[in-house]
């Protein structure tokens, strides 16, 4: 009947009110709680920011005073240490330019005579068929796998620096002429070329690096070579920045390499 139809509408009208009424009754209820949960999130995140940030900031005081301290007692502790050494120093991608900047003051304030510095490049781990096999074939190696071609560069740079006698091609002309390695200033003279490798010169290896993930691991190349030099039987040095995010000179003192 009609006044049946109207007595149903005004039940689902009120049981749709009843249900509104609730809802914002109890969003009305919950929202101060969520709210406060939220905040006291917040305000824990921004307690925790301010003790990193502080942390941070008093680590770069204590690295700021070991600067200024090395920074003022290397040239009395270093004076003449090396005088006249013949120095091979490699670096790699990655490694900061100033890491490389202060290795060569320090040598230099040291006496040494820096033959040569030269640097690893992105090269020694293309993704590039055509330059896997470029390498590959200049190592003598043509069918190592991608991945070990890095190490098996730092073998035959290891054997290079540990003698003046080149038989065939020299691997260090030819990993510098195909941009393999790079030369950090100057590149080496046919007169130094023929001097690397005499008795009495050391090796100094940089490695290490800032950010996520590195182009060229440190084992990758840097350790196998530093191993690799002190297995036979050279002087060689393993340096990197304080701030480093990669191990590598914890990786060769782990190692057990001999000599550095």
């Amino acid at each position: 009947t009609m006044v049946g139809a109207i007595t149903t509408l005004i039940v689902i009208v009120a049981v749709f009110l009843a249900l509104a009424i609730g809802l914002l009754g109890g969003a009305a209820f919950v929202q101060p709680a969520l709210q406060e949960e939220l905040q006291n999130q917040t305000d824990r995140l921004r307690r925790d920011l301010a003790d990193r940030t502080r942390q941070i900031g008093d680590l770069r005081e204590q690295i700021g005073a070991l600067g200024g301290v090395a920074e003022a007692t290397m040239p009395y502790l270093t004076s003449g240490k090396l005088s006249d050494t013949p120095i091979v120093l490699v670096s790699q991608v990655g490694v900061e330019d100033e890491v490389l900047a202060q290795a060569q003051g320090s040598l230099a304030q040291a006496g040494a005579r820096i033959l040569t510095t030269v640097s690893a490049t992105e090269e020694l781990v293309s993704d590039d068929p055509a330059t896997q096999e470029q390498l590959a074939l200049m190592l003598g190696a043509p069918t190592a796998p991608a991945e070990e071609l890095p190490g098996l560069a730092a073998d035959a740079l290891a054997q290079r620096f540990s003698s003046q006698q080149v038989i065939g091609d020299d691997i260090l002309a030819e990993l510098l002429s195909a941009g393999f390695l790079a030369p950090v200033g100057a590149g080496p003279s046919a007169a130094t070329l023929d001097e690397i490798g005499a008795d009495g010169q050391v090796v100094v290896v940089l490695s290490g690096g800032r950010g996520e993930q590195p182009v060229l691991a440190p084992e990758a190349f840097a350790v196998p070579l530093t191993e690799q030099l002190a297995g036979l039987g050279l002087p060689v040095a393993a340096g990197e920045s304080l701030l480093s995010d990669y191990d590598y000179v914890s990786l060769v003192r782990s190692n057990g390499a001999e000599g550095t």
